[in-house]
Order: structure tokens, then C-alpha cells, then sequence
């Protein structure tokens, strides 16, 4: 028995390591993971649109792409010609994502799911509120982003880019800057298992007092 356990001990590590080093070489050329939505939108996103259209309305969120990227369902909407959007996330579960950008891609992120600020970068600010409702989330996001814009003087400015190409250099300097850091999978090995207790339910106010 103990030595079953000691064979667990090294080689879940090792494997979930050899996942995110894959993971990671993937997302390194993203826009190999992006991909239209081969039968357009399904049953179940037209009934989550619709299920939501009078907030999304309410805020002034317009449809802007939907996509595959990697194995989820993308549908981005943005606040009018702002350079802020909100996305609906289809996987396992739904769950919402809401950016901000500059225009050098300082990006604040708003997620309800725990897979925000698996990759940080200088210039990233997340947070993520799991499970809570686009309206909540995005009233998170606007207190946020209202708290970054006093703190550091951020000013945010309509970007006249498209939302994939936005998305997907930003992921691009994501990576760079991960991958180049020494032992980088097991970084984000370790990041995971201590965020995913400690990063859910606080806001960048309380990341960055």
C-alpha cells in the first residue's frame, strides 16, 4: 500500500505537469485553437441568449463573434464601441468572462469560473467570483475597473481591432511571458493549487490595496 502511494505522489504530479506543458505549447499559437462554430449556434446558446437578452440589452452589450476555442463555446458581446466584453463560455458549465483592455493589452478580467489567472502576466489583473450572475459579475467588474483607473491612472479607450485579434495576441504575450519563466509548468501547478483556495471572491481592490 505504501508503495501505491508513493507511485501516486510522483507520477499525478508528473502527468498533470506533462498536461500543462501541453496545454501550454497549444496556446502559445492560439490562433490554431480558434475556430468558427462549425453548426453555428446550438439549441442550448440560443436559449441562454435569449434567457439573457434583456440584460444584455439593459447594459448596452451587442453581439459581437462567437467562435471555438479549444474545446468551448464562445459568444462575445461588447459594450457599445468600449473596449470592454463580456463573453459566454460553454463547457462543462456555463460561465461568464468580462475584459477590459488598453491598448497595449493591460487587460482586467472579470471570471465567474476558477480557471482565471492560471497564466498571469505583468499588465494582467483578474479576479473571479465563482458561480455568480452576469449582473452581479459585471457590477463587480465596473467597481474594478472604476478602483484600477484611480489607483493607476489607466484610461480606456475604444480599440479599433477586432475582438480575436485582441484576444488572441493578448493570450500570445500571455504565453511568452509564462513559458520563459524557469520550470514554468510546475509554477503553474503550484499556482493552481494554492489559488484555486485563496484567488476565488477577491477583488483587485483587495488584490492591490
Amino acid at each position: 500500500m505504501m508503495i501505491l502511494w508513493l507511485v501516486l505522489i510522483l507520477v499525478v504530479p508528473a502527468v498533470l505537469i506533462g498536461q500543462i506543458y501541453l496545454l501550454g505549447r497549444m496556446m502559445s499559437t492560439p490562433e490554431k485553437m480558434l475556430k468558427p462554430l462549425t453548426h453555428g449556434l446550438t439549441a442550448l446558446h440560443q436559449e441562454t441568449l435569449v434567457r439573457y437578452k434583456d440584460w444584455l440589452a439593459s447594459v448596452g452589450l451587442e453581439y459581437r463573434s462567437c467562435f471555438q476555442f479549444g474545446v468551448a463555446s464562445v459568444i462575445v458581446f461588447q459594450q457599445g464601441n468600449e473596449p470592454r466584453y463580456f463573453s459566454f463560455l460553454f463547457h462543462r458549465k456555463l460561465s461568464f468572462t468580462i475584459e477590459t483592455y488598453l491598448a497595449d493589452l493591460t487587460i482586467y478580467e472579470t471570471g465567474t469560473s476558477g480557471s482565471v489567472n492560471l497564466f498571469p502576466r505583468p499588465g494582467s489583473y483578474a479576479e473571479s467570483f465563482p458561480d455568480t450572475s452576469p449582473s452581479e459579475a459585471w457590477l463587480r467588474h465596473l467597481e474594478g475597473e472604476a478602483y484600477l483607473t484611480r489607483k493607476f491612472g489607466f484610461r480606456w479607450v475604444p480599440l479599433n481591432r477586432s475582438y480575436e485579434e485582441i484576444l488572441l495576441d493578448a493570450i500570445r504575450l500571455r504565453m511568452k511571458y509564462n513559458r520563459s519563466q524557469a520550470f514554468w509548468p510546475v509554477r503553474v501547478l503550484y499556482r493552481y493549487a494554492v489559488n484555486r483556495h485563496t484567488f476565488p471572491d477577491r477583488s483587485v481592490a483587495e488584490q492591490y490595496p
